[in-house]
């Protein structure tokens, strides 16, 4: 098991640049998990009060520092974005695993709901294992605005059989972040956007998880993409979906979907 989170997780302990570095007002939010690990974060604030929240979840070789710069387009667009490492990576406590990630998840979407003061203004985006992260909390909060994910995987053990050609191995993968078995359980709405040269999760996993509900999903398909350079390859393109997609969603008075009643 040790040996298979090094394959997947790869912490750093980086906080550079901060957002102050590129022009962001911020503030420092430490929360601890339901396991009680302590996990930090970054609350970006636009200079007014935010219409709506984001919670940023990144990616296993990322920090929030690294991918700090991508936010500053939706503070601009007065949006608040609550970035956080998972535990093991930057000030966060602990060593990281696929139930961990999800605690940290939880305990930032709460700050995140606290901040915007309603469920139905805080939108969850995830990058690559940050798209687990929130395909997860996306599952457990249906009363959220939406899901918006980036350069994101089917599910890990599908991912083992893609890099490695090893398709017996599929069955020994402990930690699974299904993203594909929990898409029918999601009633968000859902925006994908996905390079077409990822080099990491192939493109027909992007594809994958559009079509696995009805209707599909919302999908960007970035021409000339890799897995991290999606918002330099296509910015306008990329922006552009992600900030209609929002104001799409917003203001829009959702219910949880009501559950079928089982079979007798």
């Amino acid at each position: 098991m040790l040996f298979e989170e090094r394959l997947i997780y790869f912490p750093s302990r980086s906080l550079d640049p901060t957002p102050t570095d590129l022009g962001l007002e911020y503030d420092e939010v430490y929360a601890t998990a339901a396991d009680g690990v302590r996990v930090h974060g970054w609350a970006l604030q636009p200079g007014g009060t935010p219409r709506g929240w984001v919670l940023y979840s990144h990616g296993n070789g990322d920090t929030m520092a690294i991918r700090v710069g991508i936010m500053k387009p939706l503070v601009e667009r007065d949006l608040g974005v609550l970035l956080y490492d998972y535990r093991g990576y930057g000030r966060s406590e602990g060593r990281p695993s696929e139930e961990g990630t999800y605690c940290d998840g939880e305990v930032m979407l709460a700050e995140a709901v606290r901040r915007a003061g309603d469920a139905r203004r805080v939108f969850l985006m995830g990058e690559s294992l940050g798209g687990g992260v929130s395909h997860e909390l996306a599952v457990r909060h249906p009363e959220l605005a939406g899901l918006i994910t980036t350069s994101t995987f089917t599910s890990i053990p599908e991912m083992v059989v893609a890099l490695l050609k090893l398709p017996a191995l599929r069955r020994i993968v402990r930690t699974q972040y299904d993203n594909l078995a929990k898409v029918p359980r999601i009633t968000l709405p859902r925006l994908i956007l996905h390079g077409t040269l990822d080099e990491l999760v192939p493109y027909r996993m992007g594809e994958t998880l559009r079509d696995a509900s009805k209707p599909p999903a919302d999908f960007l398909a970035v021409r000339g993409a890799g897995h991290n350079d999606i918002f330099d390859v296509a910015p306008e393109a990329a922006y552009g979906a992600i900030f209609a997609f929002i104001d799409r969603n917003l203001s829009t008075d959702r219910r949880p979907a009501a559950q079928p009643d089982s079979a007798p």
